[in-house]
């Protein structure tokens, strides 16, 4: 095996000699021969140079047109995509303009206007503020944090600034509310806090005469709001201020709730806010009605 292998290493370095000699004597009698007679040189380089000339020629085109072939093809492919990325986004656009239409269409309606949050659809356009917004959670009423107590002056801040009886948000209400003794430490605030507010900032607060679906219904068609304690339900486990803002054409009641914008969106039916109410009827529990004259 070994001997068999010595052979064929020693054919392969004898065929790579007689190359080298061939080429080494080639380039030598060429030499020989573009000094001595240029114009048998040129006999025999010419049909080389053609040759080569004509490959490089042909190179060029193949790789012209390689590129072309490439091109047309990503240009279909680009143009496949577009046409499914079309297919696929028609229906998506339908649904977003549907979608849009629904917004617009709907009776509650959270927006910005002069970049506050602001419910549309109801009585009047209710600026809205949520109790446990960062930018005031953490500040305290009276001992305890807003984000958990104080649904009862953020109820009331939305009802102020959107009857335009003053300016004012959750922290400062908070602030003016524990001041005037209606923070109730470790359970929100005392149901006094609708009268006096409603007096220190001019603004008319009346009871119902019953708790009366009819009735409710009335009162806030004709331009009226409603600051509504509610008890256990859907709303809360024990006590929460909400307002009442507006009524839909189906005479679904609408709501403004300090702790949820999307109980905030939602219709409501009106049996079904009054039997959730508080049972209190401490200081005009549990519904108060708000209005300023103009």
């Amino acid at each position: 095996m070994k001997k068999n292998k010595s052979k064929f290493e020693k054919l392969k370095m004898t065929i790579l000699a007689i190359f080298l000699f061939v080429v080494c004597v080639g380039g030598i009698e060429l030499t020989i021969c573009y000094w001595h007679d240029p114009h048998i040189f040129t006999k025999i380089v010419t049909p080389v140079q053609n040759t080569a000339k004509l490959t490089i020629s042909n190179g060029k085109k193949l790789i012209i047109n390689t590129g072309n072939w490439i091109s047309t093809q990503k240009q279909w492919f680009d143009d496949k995509l577009k046409q499914l990325g079309e297919n696929l986004t028609q229906p998506q656009k339908a649904k977003l303009d549907q979608d849009e239409q629904k917004a617009e269409n709907a009776s509650g309606v959270m927006t910005r206007i002069d970049g506050v949050e602001t419910l549309t659809g109801g009585t009047i356009p209710l600026i809205y503020f949520a109790q446990n917004d960062p930018e005031w959670k953490d500040q305290l009423y009276g001992n305890d944090p807003i984000g958990v107590y104080g649904c009862g002056p953020t109820a009331l801040a939305m009802a102020v600034n959107s009857l335009g009886a003053g300016t004012t948000n959750p922290a400062i209400m908070s602030a003016f509310c524990a001041e005037q003794g209606y923070w109730a430490p470790k359970s929100g605030s005392y149901h006094s806090i609708v009268q006096g507010v409603s007096s220190a900032f001019g603004i008319t607060c009346s009871a119902p005469n019953a708790l009366d679906a009819n009735e409710i219904i009335t009162r806030l068609s004709n331009g009226e709001i409603a600051i509504a304690l509610m008890g256990p339900g859907h709303f809360t486990d024990t006590g929460h201020f909400i307002v009442l803002r507006g009524v839909t054409k189906d005479n679904k009641l609408l709501v403004a709730d300090p702790i949820s914008r999307t109980r905030s969106l939602q219709e409501w039916d009106a049996q079904l806010i009054i039997d959730e109410l508080s049972m209190s009827r401490s200081s005009g529990a549990p519904l108060w009605f708000l209005s300023v004259n103009e």
